[in-house]
């Protein structure tokens, strides 16, 4: 038995579904698969009722759920341990495709700068497979934003605050607005951030508390698209300001929204998880960073 396969089990086990666990887990449903067979095997036991759509633990399954966990915690805490005592500290970050924009990379090349023994590495992800990789302890940090994240799972370090805005193309009817409410959308195409996105949920939650649903015309991950399509004036958007101030398009404009939906980037860091010393060093520089600034 190997602890990955155990771990495979346990994320088997949280997600319900052996496609949404080997998403989480970066690897094929095949190899996955095959990983808790001969876990099983092993055992001598069937972990899983496969017989439903939505797979459950059998009495095995439940019965080993608590020693696993138990056995899980144990390894990180140990590898926490003696990642004090590596010959060269390690530490790996993860962050939502935006540390430029929220300055976050000055931030980053200032620690290399004053800890260049510390085998940084930093790795941008899309927001929904963040803080599965952090669970996993793939990661030992992870700059998020911080809406719906459960605190009571997370230590956080508040990086910066920004505010969603209306960006329209110069020759929308409502492009001299001074500033727009949401009813006034409620008949717009929207250009919008793919689904699993914290940003398309904010807007989603927006637009039903406002009393529609918004007609989505086009949904993307790169900031340049949904630009270039406002500026087409095939549809508005709703973004963060320091993330279209920093890109920005000569053919659209920014008009302040009359509601605040507000969304801040935090430092996470998992509770259960016992920081080593690199990412305490982070953490409390990036606190010290942030006062002075």
């Amino acid at each position: 038995m190997e602890i990955r396969q155990l771990q495979f089990f346990l994320t088997v086990a949280q997600t319900g579904s052996f496609s949404e666990a080997a998403e989480d887990l970066f690897i094929s449903q095949s190899s996955l698969s095959k990983q808790i067979i001969s876990l099983e095997t092993e055992l001598g036991v069937s972990l899983f009722d496969r017989s439903r759509r939505k797979i459950a633990l059998t009495p095995a399954g439940e019965s080993l759920l608590g020693s696993a966990r138990t056995i899980d915690d144990a390894y990180q805490a140990m590898l926490a341990k003696l990642g004090e005592y590596r010959a060269t500290p390690s530490l790996a970050i993860v962050a939502i495709p935006v540390i430029a924009q929220y300055g976050i990379t000055s931030y980053i090349a200032q620690f290399r700068n004053a800890h260049p023994a510390i085998n940084l590495t930093l790795e941008e992800r899309e927001a929904s497979a963040i803080l599965p990789s952090l669970n996993n302890h793939q990661f030992d940090l992870a700059f998020v934003r911080s809406n719906y994240l459960d605190a009571e799972h997370y230590h956080t370090r508040r990086i910066c605050e920004d505010r969603m805005v209306v960006v329209l193309s110069v020759h929308h009817r409502l492009a001299g607005r001074a500033s727009l409410a949401l009813a006034d959308l409620a008949n717009e195409n929207f250009i919008m951030f793919d689904r699993g996105t914290v940003v398309h949920e904010l807007v989603l939650d927006a637009c039903h508390h406002a009393g529609f649903q918004p007609r989505i015309f086009y949904a993307s991950l790169r900031v340049e698209s949904v630009l270039g399509l406002v500026a087409s004036n095939s549809g508005i958007a709703l973004m963060m300001k320091k993330v279209v101030d920093y890109r920005g398009h000569p053919d659209v404009v920014v008009i302040p929204l009359e509601e605040t939906i507000a969304s801040t980037i935090v430092l996470a860091a998992l509770k259960e998880r016992k920081l080593a010393h690199p990412a305490r060093l982070f953490m409390d520089f990036m606190e010290q960073a942030i006062a002075l600034d």
